[in-house]
């Protein structure tokens, strides 16, 4: 069993690393499943909400939409205007308001991926709304200690590391940071250390 965290600041560019990460690893043959979560942009690079992507399907859902700050003691009231159809009245945090059934969705995709078996299992992210709500796809936290996932990678942002280490005190994680200098050399490192090969150097 070996559990990794990628770690790093808010939009540095841990969802990149994850797909740079899987599609390594299943280019030499491995089975890759979970979810990632990459955000919605408008034509000028606002943030609009988040999709959650099934690692093996490619299949997507609207996630999230992000409200504007006037909007966010409720529902958002402005969600027709980006074109993010959803059911907006799940859990919210900061900013992002979640759809139920999306989160239902990713669940069941990641129930699938421990189920069925896979070589790595990537869950991007665990969140303020599963560390400090127990909601989202906080269940990977009790099936991680079942020691069912024999890799996993997880994506943690870094101010919510301690309480991810404090929610589940049991485990070892390698933990890596995703910086500015590092992010595109640092799926090799990540690919190469869960599957000790040096096939999967970037030379």
């Amino acid at each position: 069993m070996l559990n990794t965290v990628l770690t790093g600041r808010v939009h540095i560019g841990k969802t990149t690393v994850c797909r740079a990460v899987a599609d390594l690893i299943q280019q030499r043959g491995y089975c890759v499943r979970g979810i990632l979560t990459p955000p919605i942009l408008d034509n000028t690079g606002e943030r609009l909400g988040i999709e959650v992507v099934d690692l093996a399907t490619g299949e997507k859902r609207v996630l999230a939409r992000r409200c504007p700050a006037s909007d966010l003691t409720g529902p958002c009231s402005n969600i027709g205007e980006a074109g993010l159809d959803g059911d907006f009245s799940g859990p919210s945090v900061g900013p992002y308001h979640f759809d139920a059934m999306a989160l239902q969705w990713g669940q069941a995709v990641i129930a699938r991926a421990i189920a069925v078996g896979c070589d790595l299992l990537i869950v991007d992210e665990i969140g303020r709304l599963e560390l400090e709500q127990d909601r989202g796809f906080s269940q990977v936290l009790q099936l991680l200690e079942t020691s069912i996932v024999l890799r996993s990678l997880l994506v943690v942002r870094g101010t919510l590391l301690d309480k991810f280490h404090r929610r589940l005190p049991d485990l070892q994680f390698i933990t890596f940071e995703v910086t500015g200098d590092n992010r595109h050399t640092l799926p090799f490192e990540i690919a190469q250390r869960l599957f000790l090969t040096q096939s999967l150097s970037g030379s």
